[in-house]
């Protein structure tokens, strides 16, 4: 016989040698002692993915800067639009008088940009509106022959162009320039008579929009050539 004691009381009972070994291994795997758990067996929870949200992304162009684009340009190109938010239904001149232009406005100069290079001889001078009856138009810069531009705005009567709305702006920051041939026949050439000539030069401000002192305005449309295919 022999003796077995659980917890404070004893028992002569008659044991074979396995049951012996059976009852110590649960004696050593008792639940009620969290110390004697092995951490090995508790298995970690899995990690949940982490989702990625939209608002960390960094956006191409954001919406933000293609509305500013858009209310600078039409303030600057002096337009006016029967949907400002949209830049829809916008005409130049004198609506009343009946000598105005059907303008269609796009102030973006990346990768879905319209450009053209100035094709003038003697160059040609950027206005502040579109010449016609009681304008007072007045030049804002001198571009140079094989001036880069992008055009951001077309005067049209019916379906023919008479006028371009044009900004200068750096060939090296133009995409669509790199190991293109009409980028080394148009590019960067002198720019003067230009106002407003104070705070920042002509700089990328966001993709296809920039601020500073680009030179921009209305020219006549026979004095640039137009990439047909956007370049």
């Amino acid at each position: 016989m022999d003796l077995l004691c659980l917890s404070s009381r004893c028992f002569r009972v008659a044991l074979v040698p396995g049951l012996l070994l059976a009852l110590g291994a649960c004696a050593a795997g008792d639940s009620s002692n969290p110390s004697a758990v092995s951490p090995a067996a508790v298995a970690a929870p899995a990690a949940a993915p982490v989702p990625v949200s939209a608002a960390t992304a960094v956006p191409v162009s954001t919406p933000a800067a293609a509305r500013d684009g858009l209310a600078a340009l039409i303030r600057a190109s002096a337009v006016a639009c029967s949907n400002a938010s949209a830049g829809t239904g916008c005409t130049a001149g004198d609506a009343d008088s009946g000598d105005f232009y059907d303008v269609e406005l796009s102030p973006d100069c990346g990768d879905q940009g319209f450009f053209a290079g100035v094709a003038e001889a003697k160059g040609v001078e950027t206005l502040d509106a579109v010449p016609g009856s009681g304008s007072k138009a007045s030049a804002t810069a001198k571009l140079s022959k094989g001036q880069l531009v992008c055009v951001q705005g077309i005067g049209r009567t019916g379906q023919n162009p008479l006028f371009y709305y044009v900004v200068a702006i750096p060939a090296n920051t133009v995409g669509k320039c790199k190991g293109n041939a009409l980028c080394d026949t148009y590019g960067d050439r002198p720019i003067s008579g230009m106002k407003g000539t104070r705070g920042e030069a002509c700089h990328v401000a966001a993709p296809g929009h920039y601020a500073g002192n680009c030179a921009q305005g209305w020219v006549s449309a026979d004095t640039l050539e137009v990439f047909s295919s956007g370049m």
